[in-house]
């Protein structure tokens, strides 16, 4: 038996405006140069959906200039046209500056504040995101931006080529967990599979982020699981110090998916991850149970998902152990 599906406008469910699609599309159509970035600690949501833009700007005969405040990692940089992302800033002055994923300009480095640009657009899916650009293109039930970005094309009837597919399909394979995480929706399996379509070795992706590391990020994962400390409420918290980094020659993205880890255990709610970056405490959260991490981020300035979601803060603000006891605070004050 053929199955067949059928795509309607009810089944996206965006909370973007159609108006604002095509306010989007004007703004292309009517400017020559364009700035994107995106979120420090760069990941394949973000890069993925920011790159896709370009392929699609670049084929109009746009100006786009791409940067990224911190470099890409090792496991992005197979993406098409990932060679264009530059870290130093040029040029000063656009037509257009698209913020990707961030949920104010400066998540993108403050050096972006020396820029002038005509226009700002935020295109986010992270409900920390604020209404700071010009056009927000925001939908917080989408399961990534590169799902949003999917729907705007798709509404601004752009042919999506191979590298575009596997630009989204980075994102939305990683943001989801591999479509293990609770904003995995009916949808997102079906863009997937709508992505598939242009017959890209998907395995080859997924083993690249989810089966390859480095030899710095398993030696950083057993310092992180000699410090694990488990409260009695299901509390994990692990820490890479500075000198972690120094004695492996490794860097924050060698630390990817570390956080994780301690979710496997029976009875745990929450892990936290602790990592000393030159004069910065990074801190990152993972939850079950109906915890929401992005609450306790927010209170410390950061943002990000229910169930996963970080921030930053001076070393010079605070202790270890008094962050640790801020945080542990923070999560028991917003469990349910």
């Amino acid at each position: 038996m053929k199955y067949t599906f059928k795509i309607t406008e009810k089944d996206f469910m965006s909370m973007i405006k159609t108006q604002d699609i095509m306010c989007f599309k004007e703004i292309i159509n009517k400017n020559k140069s364009f700035f994107l970035t995106l979120h420090l600690t760069p990941d394949a949501d973000a890069c993925g959906s920011m790159l896709a833009l370009y392929d699609y700007l670049k084929s109009l005969g746009k100006k786009v200039d791409v940067y990224s405040k911190d470099p890409l990692p090792e496991n992005l940089k197979f993406l098409p046209h990932s060679s264009v992302v530059k870290n130093s800033l040029k040029r000063k002055d656009y037509d257009v500056a698209v913020f990707f994923e961030c949920s104010v300009p400066s998540r993108s480095g403050i050096e972006v504040s020396n820029l002038n640009f005509k226009t700002s657009i935020s295109i986010d899916h992270h409900k920390t995101a604020k209404r700071y650009a010009d056009l927000n293109l925001l939908d917080f039930k989408s399961s990534s931006t590169a799902e949003i970005i999917w729907y705007i094309f798709k509404k601004m009837n752009v042919a999506i080529n191979k590298k575009m597919a596997i630009l989204l399909y980075s994102g939305i394979v990683t943001d989801t967990g591999r479509f293990h995480y609770p904003q995995t929706n009916p949808m997102t399996h079906i863009i997937s599979a709508e992505l598939l379509r242009h017959k890209f070795n998907f395995n080859k992706i997924n083993d690249n982020f989810f089966m390859k590391t480095t030899y710095q990020n398993l030696r950083l994962l057993a310092r992180a699981i000699e410090s694990l400390i488990i409260s009695k409420d299901g509390i994990a918290i692990m820490k890479i110090s500075k000198k972690d980094f120094n004695d492996f020659k490794a860097g924050p993205q060698d630390s990817e998916n570390i956080v994780n880890y301690p979710m496997m255990l029976k009875n745990i709610g929450v892990s936290v991850l602790i990592k000393e970056v030159n004069n910065t405490y990074s801190v990152a959260f993972r939850s079950n149970n109906g915890i929401d991490v992005a609450k306790v981020a927010m209170a410390f300035g950061g943002g990000g998902h229910k169930n996963a979601s970080g921030f930053k803060i001076s070393i010079n603000r605070m202790e270890y152990n008094q962050l640790v006891n801020a945080i542990l605070r923070e999560i028991r004050k917003n469990r349910k």
